[in-house]
């Protein structure tokens, strides 16, 4: 049976289907002419509109539809790699489930996400590997495979489909290895992946060319040529990032998969780097007489389903298991309704014997409330309550002002003030730093305060920038007045950003108490 990969890129989607392990029919759309297209009104949604528009070009390429592979960019998903202790594996989820909030900026409820671990006992501890996606993306690219009336089988990070790339061409090398796929002329995103015997260590993807300057330089050797520097601090970057997060895990060797045109200015470009490095070759495997294309490759290693990898994440399996979950947690009233509807003169006796007791209960309570009414007689006249006030209306008329006055307490004793805490930070900013925008929320019946630094580093390299902004945290973190209130102090963001000066190195810190 022939099989589907699509993958929904940034700037196209790709689809490849192929017959054994050789493509046979190939679809490529640009994103621009779902929103563009004419048959369409503008109030039909989004997925509708992408449904209609595969189902077009698929009916035009004589493609048939029954199973297929759905690829996802960095972009739509959660990816985050963690250490944890060694636990049994009935305790594994919920701890996961505990430890991953510290890396995501979204509720876990909001996600449909999967794990895998690779255990190291040398080190006593476990690699979690952890793909989140928000539930209404997922159901946004479901609805427009069913709408195909396809059944949809996987779905998946296009940078660990891509591997599979790598089973084909015969490449069984273990330890660690970095793999970095790269498209210079269509500006596809570019993948940024460490392996340790199979398992990602570290993932990160790379956006080389923006759309301003895209649009700016056009397609050709200027764009590959601005791509290519863009490239090379990017590696850098990304090593950075890898060898302080890993520092005792060393990368043997990098894959590079890109367009052979490019093959030779790239060793230039890296061999600095002084790591072996070698390139897949992917043309000779897939045998296509077309010119290279990322979104291609990475719709066809979608379609490859039956070449296993080290990895087991598939977020469709994870949506049917929490589907199932939900399902098991069945109200107990809907089991009582069951119940009652198959065992009727149970309930009936039931009743009659409530009725009974209700009755005898009526009968003891009438000298009673004979008593409460004359006690009630015996009252004082007070201007703020009646007489005739019962007990219950006297706890909720206490309990009301005793929630006037913690609410009144909270306001004046529990208040945030900021002055004090503002006043830290320019007296331990360094000098090469500045901040560019300031944030503060507070969720008052969270109890919650999050305060947002977003700033610049310019000091001409960006080795002394990272370092300095390491620096700048640190501070955050050793000054008591600081930590006294917010008590996790991150980087949540780095990328670079051009400037008069040239590229500085803009950065996010993030405090929450």
């Amino acid at each position: 049976m022939n099989k589907l990969g699509i993958y929904f890129g940034p700037k196209v989607i790709s689809i490849v289907e192929t017959r054994g392990r050789q493509p046979i029919n190939s679809i490529q759309i640009s994103t621009s002419t779902i929103s563009s297209t004419k048959f369409l009104e503008e109030k039909v949604p989004e997925e509708a509109k992408l449904a209609i528009l595969l189902k077009h070009e698929l009916t035009k390429n004589k493609i048939e539809v029954q199973e297929a592979n759905i690829v996802l960019s960095g972009r739509d998903l959660i990816i985050r790699t963690f250490d944890m202790p060694i636990l049994p594996k009935e305790e594994l989820a919920a701890a996961v489930n505990f430890e991953v909030k510290k890396y995501i900026p979204f509720k876990l409820e909001d996600l449909i996400s999967d794990f895998q671990r690779k255990i190291d006992k040398t080190n006593r501890k476990s690699y979690v590997l952890f793909v989140g996606i928000k539930k209404e993306a997922l159901d946004k690219y479901l609805s427009v495979l069913d709408q195909l009336y396809s059944k949809t089988n996987s779905i998946e990070y296009s940078a660990f489909s891509i591997l599979r790339l790598l089973k084909l061409a015969n490449v069984r090398e273990k330890g660690i290895i970095a793999v970095v796929d790269i498209d210079l002329l269509k500006n596809d995103e570019t993948n940024f992946v460490v392996l340790e015997d199979g398992f990602p260590l570290f993932s990160r993807d790379i956006t080389l060319i923006s759309a301003s300057q895209e649009e700016i330089a056009g397609i050709g050797e200027d764009q590959s040529g601005r791509a290519l520097e863009r490239l090379k601090r990017e590696l850098h970057i990304s090593l950075d990032y890898y060898n302080r997060k890993f520092p005792n895990k060393k990368i043997n060797k990098m894959f590079f998969i890109i367009d052979e045109n490019y093959q030779a200015d790239l060793e230039i470009l890296v061999k600095e780097i002084g790591l072996n490095i070698q390139f897949i070759d992917v043309d000779k495997y897939i045998y296509k007489t077309f010119p290279f294309s990322l979104a291609y490759l990475k719709a066809f290693s979608g379609s490859l389903s039956d070449i296993s990898t080290d990895l087991k994440i598939n977020l469709l399996l994870a949506k049917e298991r929490t589907m199932k979950k939900i399902s098991a947690e069945k109200p107990v009233e809907l089991f009582l309704i069951t119940s009652i509807r198959s065992h009727f003169m149970l309930v009936v006796g039931c009743l009659l014997i409530f009725l009974m007791i209700f009755l005898f209960g009526l009968y003891r309570m009438l000298p009673l409330k004979k008593e409460l009414q004359s006690i009630i007689g015996l009252r004082a006249p007070v201007s703020t309550v009646s007489s005739e006030t019962s007990y219950k209306e006297l706890i909720n008329s206490y309990s009301a002002y005793k929630e006037k006055v913690n609410t009144l307490d909270s306001l004046i004793k529990k208040k945030l003030y900021l002055t004090s805490l503002l006043d830290v930070i320019p007296r331990i900013l360094p000098d090469g730093i500045w901040l560019t925008n300031l944030s503060f929320e507070e969720k008052a019946e969270e109890n919650k305060t999050k305060l947002i630094l977003d700033g610049m580093s310019y000091l001409g390299d960006n080795n002394k920038e990272l370092k300095l902004i390491n620096s700048f945290l640190s501070d955050l973190k050793k000054d008591p007045l600081f930590v006294k209130y917010f008590k996790e102090i991150m980087v949540t963001s780095i990328d670079n950003k051009q400037i008069e000066k040239g590229t500085a190195t803009h950065f996010v810190v993030s405090c929450q108490n």
